[in-house]
């Protein structure tokens, strides 16, 4: 992932200015039951959308013959955009980091997934490496990897299940803007990812009014180890969890 390691934090305390943000963070004998048989939406309003799609990225050039209509995503944030299109994953990461209900999901994913009327959507388990076989049990018909970290190797046996969006240039290295246009092209839904993003931007613009006091100031973003108090991350500025 995007983050530097800063050492020696033992005579300094840091104040941090913490805000939401987009992105988030299997062994197929461990998947969790989904009450939803595939993706879905009552809002996709993609029928302007021409096939096949191509998308270019670090890894190589997807292909996308026609609509979707089961997607997974791996790793962080990715499925929060079809979730804001009212399109149910089949199969998503188990964020690994943020969670204390148990539920392997951030709280807006997991009421992104309640919305929709899904309490328990099928997670793989990646912490240790993806889990190849628990992707391709959900039968996807494209797997969002926006923002992520996967190899070449990892991209080519991805591959052999379904296209894989991966992303633009350097792994752990994509802004939120360039993430929801990543993943929502690759459902076929680019118009509406240019949207997402416009009424984001908006809504951003719409809260720092409400905090005049902000105007001109800078913020870091970081990351403290409970076990290690003398080292910080620093989430640098193409994270989308930062910027």
């Amino acid at each position: 992932m995007n983050l530097k390691k800063i050492t020696g934090l033992n005579k300094a305390m840091i104040v941090i200015i913490a805000a939401s943000f987009l992105a988030g963070c299997s062994n197929s004998s461990s998947v969790k039951n989904n009450t939803a048989e595939s993706s879905s939406s009552a809002e996709s309003t993609d029928s302007d959308t021409k096939y096949p799609i191509t998308i270019e990225h670090a890894l190589g050039e997807t292909v996308i013959e026609k609509k979707p209509e089961k997607i997974a995503t791996i790793f962080w944030g990715n499925q929060d955009v079809p979730l804001a299109f009212g399109i149910v994953p089949v199969g998503v990461s188990e964020a690994n980091y943020g969670v204390t209900d148990g539920s392997g999901l951030l709280p807006w994913t997991l009421e992104g997934f309640r919305e929709l009327g899904v309490d328990s959507p099928v997670l793989f388990h990646d912490t240790d490496g993806l889990d190849f076989e628990a992707i391709s049990d959900v039968q996807p018909d494209v797997i969002l990897a926006g923002y992520s970290g996967i190899t070449q190797e990892e991209y080519d046996l991805l591959s052999e299940i379904a296209p894989v969006v991966a992303y633009p240039q350097k792994p752990w290295v994509t802004s939120w803007r360039e993430q929801i246009l990543l993943d929502s092209k690759g459902i076929g839904m680019e118009k509406e990812g240019e949207k997402l993003i416009a009424d984001l931007e908006n809504e951003i613009a719409e809260k720092i009014t409400a905090y005049p006091q902000l105007e001109g100031k800078t913020a870091a973003f970081m990351y403290f180890t409970p076990t290690d108090l003398g080292n910080f991350y620093v989430y640098l500025t193409a994270d989308p969890r930062a910027a």
